[in-house]
């Protein structure tokens, strides 16, 4: 899982922001103005820690701010807290999954990139300050977090072993499940599947057997999904797209940790 963030909003130069100094060791190469970071907004709570305000589970990319001489990055999440008018001082609970940059190399279009954070583990930065409250509730959410930051952190993996295109559609098809537009959801993991199918033609994974069934599991995935929407005498509904997305992710998982053995 990557980084369960939980600091109380701050305001600079009329930016609301929260504190990421955590991020700036682990990756100094990351935590600069230019990059951004996928997250899960989780929940808000009171500046006193007594009361959830708000629970939005919202996924989105903030800015990192350039950090001033010898002060801590920030993270700009102005377009979320503004509109929902959360004051200074409440606690926003954070799930910092991909820092997101644009690469561009030499005779290639400029492409969008993810890095996950802190990929399969499960880290935590909460201040001493923190109401006991907050801390809590926290702990009773974690597998719930784990669960989401896994599915996210995927994306960056893809990116890492160059499949930016399967990376792309599991993007949006995971995006579109929490934005619960279900058959747009099943469209773009269906192919994610068969971007990883296509992607194994000329690979082995543990054995020749192995990459065969492999790549059957896919054809026969696709198919499935296939049946789930978007063709006449079709339907796809809230089942078949956690399904989808239960079968994405966890194929992809597999793949690219079967490639580095």
């Amino acid at each position: 899982m990557p980084l369960l963030i939980v600091r109380p909003l701050d305001v600079e130069e009329e930016k609301t922001v929260i504190d990421i100094d955590s991020l700036k060791m682990p990756y100094p190469q990351f935590t600069k103005e230019g990059v951004r970071i996928r997250c899960l907004i989780d929940r808000i709570f009171t500046a006193d820690g007594a009361k959830v305000v708000s629970q939005p589970r919202a996924i989105r990319v903030f800015n990192i701010l350039k950090p001033k001489a010898y002060s801590a990055p920030k993270l700009d999440v102005s377009s979320y807290a503004l509109p929902e008018g959360i004051p200074k001082g409440y606690y926003v609970e954070v799930l910092a999954i991909n820092f997101v940059y644009e690469e561009t190399k030499q005779g290639e279009k400029q492409r969008t990139i993810e890095f996950p954070i802190y990929p399969g583990e499960t880290r935590g930065d909460l201040p001493i300050t923190i109401p006991p409250r907050i801390t809590t509730e926290i702990q009773r959410e974690m597998d719930v977090l784990r669960k989401v930051g896994e599915a996210f952190e995927t994306i960056g993996s893809l990116h890492q072993a160059g499949l930016h295109e399967v990376a792309v559609d599991l993007t949006e098809g995971l995006l579109r499940v929490e934005r619960n537009d279900h058959e747009g959801a099943i469209k773009f993991l269906r192919k994610s599947v068969e971007g990883l199918r296509q992607y194994i033609d000329d690979k082995t994974i543990g054995s020749k057997k192995r990459t065969k069934e492999v790549g059957r599991f896919l054809k026969i995935s696709f198919s499935l999904m296939s049946n789930f929407g978007e063709h006449t005498g079709t339907h796809g509904w809230i089942d078949e797209a956690f399904l989808s997305k239960e079968i994405a992710v966890a194929i992809s998982r597999y793949i690219l940790k079967a490639l580095k053995k």
